[in-house]
């Protein structure tokens, strides 16, 4: 059930592949044991084109924003949240551009949280 937004600022586009990020970010997670089946992980690699690091406009970031279910403990959030640090850091190419690697876990009320499951056709 987890949902990984990983928004990038599109100064460092031309220093990952996106797909490859996406899928990397998804096995990470999967091979955390955390979170079961395969086909509850959902990722989006999000553009950002207008954004501040600071004040130098060479400076650009990747952030996975983890939201999962509520009631996991925070040495296990901690433990998602550097794996995928990790995880964006081994997909970056050399670039010119200093790059912020970040992640946040955050709790998704269970008793709000509302799935549907439509099969295909």
């Amino acid at each position: 059930m987890p949902q990984l937004r990983i928004e990038y600022s599109l100064n460092i586009s031309s220093r990952f592949d996106g797909a490859a990020l996406t899928r990397a970010s998804a096995e990470t997670l999967l091979v955390s044991g955390v979170f079961s089946p395969p086909e509850s992980i959902k990722v989006r690699l999000i553009p950002v084109e207008h954004f501040v690091v600071g004040n130098d406009a060479r400076h650009g970031f990747l952030h996975a924003d983890l939201g999962m279910l509520s009631g996991r403990d925070k040495a296990t959030k901690q433990r998602l949240t550097e794996a995928l640090v990790a995880t964006l850091g081994a997909q970056l190419r050399p670039g010119p551009e200093t790059v912020q690697l970040t992640s946040e876990a955050r709790d998704m009320d269970r008793e709000t949280y509302s799935k549907q499951l439509v099969p295909g056709v």
